[in-house]
């Protein structure tokens, strides 16, 4: 391996992006003055689009570094959030050797620490409580990455005891964010009242979760990288969260 200035990264990166185009251009060219028929222009014109193709994947994929040691750090943190909450709690990694941009490792890491804080806080029970529901002691926060068309997905899962619709809905209402009962609205709706500024289902605030910092602010860092986040959740069962991005 060898150490380049990230701005001669950006440069050639850009360089590609320009090349690509210039090439467009002159494909769309081509075909406008009716040259289609001239078989040996057109092979070459292929050659071309398949080199600046492959090209621009290759200066693209520059940037891409693993997951790895971004999810390496949440275990210390579930470590952490297990010891202050006293709870049992674990944390599973699935496809942590999956590649994404510099610029999204950068900024993927206090959305991660918020939403795996509130996981542990909201989502898992007690092991008194978890036992008495027919669940192992120990609680599981799954933190899974995967390429999918072009995006790359990062979920973050628990085995905890899901979002309660009704206190959602009724948290909104008192907050005037819903209109009438709400009971016409999907589950997606009603997850996605999470995201607004301020709202919180927090009864106390502790040293986890309940600070006046909300989900508000881990979507606005989502959509600065052009990327939306779901919520799915079953009451029970667990909940999870589904963050996905452009690859660069």
């Amino acid at each position: 391996t060898i150490r380049v200035d990230l701005k001669r990264l950006d440069k050639l990166i850009n360089l590609v992006g320009e090349l690509v185009i210039a090439e467009s251009m002159v494909f769309r060219l081509l075909k406008i003055k009716n040259v289609e028929n001239d078989n040996d222009l057109e092979r070459k014109i292929h050659h071309l689009q398949r080199v600046s193709s492959e090209l621009q994947d290759v200066a693209m994929s520059v940037r891409m570094i693993p997951l790895a040691a971004t999810f390496k750090k949440m275990i210390r943190l579930i470590h952490d959030l297990s010891r202050k909450s006293n709870k049992r709690v674990n944390m599973r990694l699935v496809g942590e050797e999956t590649e994404v941009d510099k610029n999204v490792i950068e900024q993927i890491n206090d959305p991660l620490v918020h939403i795996i804080r509130n996981s542990v806080d909201h989502g898992i029970e007690t092991a008194e409580e978890r036992v008495a529901v027919g669940k192992p002691e120990t609680g599981v926060v799954t933190l899974e990455a995967k390429h999918e068309g072009g995006e790359v997905w990062i979920s973050i899962s628990d085995d905890g005891r899901g979002i309660n619709r009704e206190r959602v809905l009724a948290k909104a209402i008192e907050k005037g964010l819903v209109v009438g009962d709400g009971a016409e609205m999907t589950d997606e709706e009603v997850y996605q009242l999470l995201f607004e500024p301020g709202f919180s289902t927090a009864d106390k605030v502790t040293d986890i979760s309940g600070r006046g910092v909300g989900m508000d602010v881990v979507k606005r860092n989502i959509e600065k990288l052009r990327g939306q986040i779901d919520v799915e959740s079953t009451v029970g069962t667990g909940t999870s969260i589904t963050i996905s991005l452009p690859l660069t």
